[in-house]
This record gives C-alpha cells, sequence and structure tokens, in this order.
C-alpha cells in the first residue's frame, strides 16, 4: 500500500506545474505558439462543422493532407461540445493537459520494460513530467504527448511479443497502437520497417507479417485519401500547407541533401541536449552536444545489456527521418525520442559513476582526485538541471506567456477592425493567419519561408521574399495586410518583421486603413474588396 502511494504521490507531484499552468492558461492566449497548433484547431473545426477535413482558415479552405486525422478528430470532438469560439479553448486546455498523464502512465511502462527500478522509474517520471517541454505540450494544442504515447505502446508490446510464449495478441496491439501512431503523426512511419525487422532478427517471421498486416493498412488509407484530395498545385504557399513530400522535393534537392543532412546532425544534437537539460534561456551549444552524445552512447549501452532492440531501432528510424528533413529537428521533433534518451543519460551516468567509484577504491591519489573531480561534474551538472528546470516552469514559462497574453490584448483591436470592416469574402495576410480567421471570421494566409534559404544562409534571398509582398497579396487576392513588430518571433524574428513593414510601407500597391501601436492594418490597392470600400489614400 505504501508503495502504490509513493508511486501516487510522484504522479501528483510531476503533474502539479503543469496543471497550475494549463489552469492559468486555461484560454490559451498563446494559440498559434507553435502555427501548427492553430492549424490543427481550425481543421478541427472544419471537421466538426461537417465540411470534410479542411484548413478552413485559408482561400479556398483546401483538404488538410498534410496531418493525419486522429488528432484533430479529438479537436473536433470539443467543438462539437462547444462551437463557440474562444469560450471553447478551456476545454480544449483540458483535452490537452489530460495525455500529459498518459504520457507518464506510459513511460513509467517504458521504464519498467527496461529494467529501471522503482527508486530510478519514480526519479525519471518526475523528470518526465516537469521537463518544461513537455509542460508546454501540456497546455498547448500539439499532437506530441498523444504520438509519443501512442509510439511507446507500440513498442514495449512489440518487445514484449518477443518473449517465450507471448500471445499473438500483443503483436496486433503493437500494431493497432503504431496505426493510431502513424493517424497522429506520420513520422511513425520507421515503424513499418523497425518492428518487423526486429522480429525478423528473432527469426519471428510470423509475427512480422502480422505486424505489417495490422499497421499497413492505416497509412495505406491515409497516402489515399490524401492523395485523391491534394492539390494539384506547386506554389510555395500549398506546398507549406498542404504536401510535405512536396514541400521537401521543394526545400531539399538531391545536391543539398549533404548540406541538409551536416546541419540538422547538430540540430539533431542540440535538440536532444535542450530537451533534456532545459538549457533554452543560456543556449550553452558545447553541453547540448555533449550531453546529447552521452545519451545516445547510453542507448547503446542500454541496447546491448538489455537486448530489447524495439525501441533502439525505431529511434534510429525517426532520427534518419529527421536528418534529411526540410525542418531543422529542434527539441519540439526530438521529443518523442525522450523516453529512450532519457534512460540512456541514466544508463551513462549510471556507467560514470560505478568508474569512479572504482578510481576513488583505488589507493593512487591521482585515481581518487580524478574520480573526486568526476564526482563535483556530476553534481553540477545535476544541480543545472534542476535549476533550469525550476527556472523554466517558475520564471521562463510564466512570463514567455504572460507576454503571449499582453500581445493578444493589444491585436484584438484590429481584429475587431477587420471584423468589423473587410467583407466577409476578403482574405487577409497574416503572419498568425489562423488566429485572424479564428477572431475575425476572414480566410487569412502567411508567407512561408522556405527552410532551403535558411540551409544556405541566404539573407538576400529573404529579403527579396519579403519584399514580393505586393506581388505575393496579388497572386493569393489577400484584401488586406495585417502587419505587427512581432512577426516572425517563430523564425525571422525581429529582422524580419522590420523588412516586412518596410516592404509594406514603401509600396504604393498599399494604403494604411488602422493603426495602432502594435498592429497596423493596410489595403491592397489591387483587391476589388478594398477598392469597394475604401478610397485610395
Amino acid at each position: 500500500m505504501l508503495r502504490k502511494l509513493s508511486i501516487l504521490g510522484v504522479f501528483l507531484l510531476a503533474l502539479g506545474p503543469s496543471a497550475y499552468l494549463a489552469w492559468s492558461l486555461r484560454s490559451m492566449p498563446h494559440l498559434g505558439f507553435y502555427h501548427d497548433d492553430s492549424i490543427y484547431w481550425v481543421s478541427a473545426k472544419s471537421l466538426a462543422e461537417g465540411h470534410g477535413y479542411r484548413i478552413a482558415s485559408l482561400p479556398g479552405e483546401p483538404y488538410q493532407t498534410k496531418y493525419p486525422p486522429v488528432y484533430s478528430a479529438l479537436l473536433a470532438g470539443i467543438w462539437k461540445l462547444n462551437p463557440d469560439f474562444p469560450s471553447n479553448l478551456p476545454l480544449a486546455t483540458l483535452l490537452a493537459w489530460l495525455l500529459l498523464p498518459l504520457y507518464l502512465a506510459a513511460l513509467w511502462i517504458f521504464f519498467r520494460e527496461y529494467g529501471f527500478g522503482l527508486r530510478e522509474r519514480c526519479v525519471l517520471i518526475m523528470a518526465a513530467g516537469l521537463s518544461p517541454v513537455a509542460v508546454v505540450f501540456s497546455f498547448s494544442l500539439m499532437p506530441e504527448l498523444l504520438f509519443t504515447s501512442l509510439l511507446v505502446a507500440s513498442l514495449v508490446l512489440a518487445e514484449r511479443a518477443l518473449e517465450a510464449g507471448a500471445s499473438r495478441g500483443l503483436v496486433v496491439l503493437a500494431g493497432v497502437c503504431g496505426a493510431l501512431a502513424y493517424l497522429t503523426k506520420s513520422s511513425a512511419a520507421p515503424l513499418l520497417v523497425t518492428v518487423p525487422l526486429c522480429f525478423a532478427l528473432r527469426r519471428r517471421f510470423g509475427q512480422a507479417a502480422l505486424f505489417l498486416a495490422t499497421m499497413l493498412p492505416a497509412p495505406l488509407a491515409w497516402q489515399w485519401w490524401a492523395s485523391g484530395h491534394v492539390s494539384r498545385s506547386w506554389d510555395l504557399v500549398t506546398l507549406y500547407y498542404t504536401n510535405y513530400l512536396g514541400f521537401e522535393i521543394y526545400n531539399v534537392p538531391l545536391r543539398d541533401l549533404p548540406l541538409v543532412v551536416w546541419h540538422n546532425l547538430d540540430g539533431f544534437l542540440m535538440g536532444a541536449g535542450r530537451l533534456l537539460t532545459f538549457d533554452i534561456p543560456y543556449g550553452n551549444i558545447y553541453l547540448e552536444r555533449v550531453i546529447a552524445v552521452a545519451a545516445i552512447g547510453g542507448c547503446v549501452r542500454l541496447a546491448k545489456r538489455t537486448h530489447k532492440l524495439q525501441f533502439p531501432l525505431a529511434a534510429a528510424g525517426i532520427a534518419a527521418l529527421l536528418l534529411v528533413w526540410h525542418f531543422t529537428p529542434d527539441q519540439r521533433f526530438v521529443f518523442p525520442l525522450y523516453p529512450l534518451l532519457a534512460a540512456g543519460l541514466w544508463t551513462e551516468l549510471e556507467n560514470v559513476c560505478r568508474v569512479m567509484r572504482a578510481s576513488w577504491n583505488k589507493p593512487a591519489f591521482a585515481d581518487r582526485c580524478a574520480a573526486a573531480a568526476g564526482a563535483g561534474v556530476i553534481a553540477m551538472l545535476a544541480m543545472f538541471v534542476v535549476f533550469t528546470t525550476g527556472f523554466g516552469l517558475f520564471r521562463f514559462l510564466p512570463g514567455l506567456f504572460e507576454a503571449y497574453r499582453s500581445d493578444l490584448g493589444s491585436r484584438r483591436p484590429a481584429y475587431n477592425w477587420i471584423a468589423s470592416n473587410a467583407p466577409p469574402e476578403a482574405a487577409v495576410f497574416a503572419y498568425d493567419d489562423p488566429l485572424v480567421f479564428l477572431y475575425t471570421g476572414r480566410k487569412s494566409c502567411s508567407l512561408p519561408v522556405p527552410p532551403k534559404l535558411y540551409y544556405h544562409d541566404d539573407q538576400a534571398g529573404i529579403d527579396k521574399l519579403l519584399d514580393s509582398i505586393p506581388n505575393f497579396a496579388q497572386r493569393y487576392n489577400l484584401a488586406y495586410a495585417l502587419i505587427t513588430p512581432g512577426d516572425f518571433y517563430r523564425d525571422l524574428h525581429a529582422r524580419g518583421a522590420r523588412r516586412l513593414i518596410e516592404a509594406v510601407r514603401s509600396s504604393n500597391d498599399f494604403h494604411a486603413l488602422f493603426s495602432t501601436p502594435s498592429a497596423a492594418i493596410y489595403g491592397f490597392k489591387g483587391s476589388a474588396s478594398v477598392a469597394a470600400s475604401f478610397p485610395p489614400f
């Protein structure tokens, strides 16, 4: 009984800060923080209203052929229960937070499967639940917690199916969880190769075939539906919003593959290091790389010790996908690998401690000095992680998301102006385009920045893209432009925002219609919607 109460206490402590922050931010002023979160939300709205799986915020409402439907379907249930925005956001926050206990339960089972003792599991669960990255996901409309839970469930079940006398039903359950993981995020695709490979290495060919027969129909069905509904246009906006593969081909030609892999490898190491230490406010890239390499080394050591290969091989497959993908794999993209990375880092630190104990027991003074120095380094690392976690939970995240609350409040007058003055059929250029749709009812579109410009450090190309805003507005029939000093906070930051403001102000194709210190609305002279309502300046 005491053991169960202790475990319950660990889970409650691990969930406490996230519950507090989720309650404080239940109105979700940070919606759009990832951009993808707001895309999921408007796609769910389309599903709930019976319009099909579409991106409701974009002009033309194209089908949502980029993100598989499971997470959007869950969010659609919120829209069904309460179709009024933004009063339905607290319910959406509750759904997002409830995925965190599910995630921690999956990790508990994973750590137990890999032989970690009760105390070790308690420490690792505390670290996972208090991770600021996981905490942010717990009050954001992102599928990472659900996806990671399904991924872990599939791989643990597949591992158990390899045990002597295991039921074939475990293979079926592993395939079902793998299918649901894929229909949550398509980055589960490597499981179609790695899980059967593990079965084949143990000469369990029947189980390999059974897993494929269970999981494969879901990816095939999704790809069949997506291929039948995807837009055939290859313009930048269509590719970015609706076509993963097309955007990959656009950004990563074969000649650039070595550059992308090299860039993404460094990004992967830094993303893994940040995920494990949350040193984001300080950004010590050397520490991040060292921690990541240590964790990966520990993963190899753990796989050799336990002979459990399902998660390590799946992680290798997902990592390989991230290395060739057209986005830098930061901590968000590396997050599904957190369970294995945390287990690997613990294993490696445990091994280092064994070596230090052996050195301390030697009679030589130099050996004891080396052991003492090593112990000091590990103690400092532990204190640093405790500090960065506490700082992240109690200072950094509250301050960051209160700033989002303030920013949303400062943009609301601009949203109200658009809702009151723009014709219903008018479309608006905006960096946070789904938010414009949600708060004004007007279709909206952003200007995607191709990742290939980052890979080549092509600042001139980025400037040229931003300067093309008049042509962009004309091509996509955008009647208005909503410009704020905080635009491009996810990518180009202040320099990009300044360049866009200059491009709009210096263009004769735009004229100012509304302005506050936090936002400005411009009419595009080439638009019939604006011309009919407002005289040219």
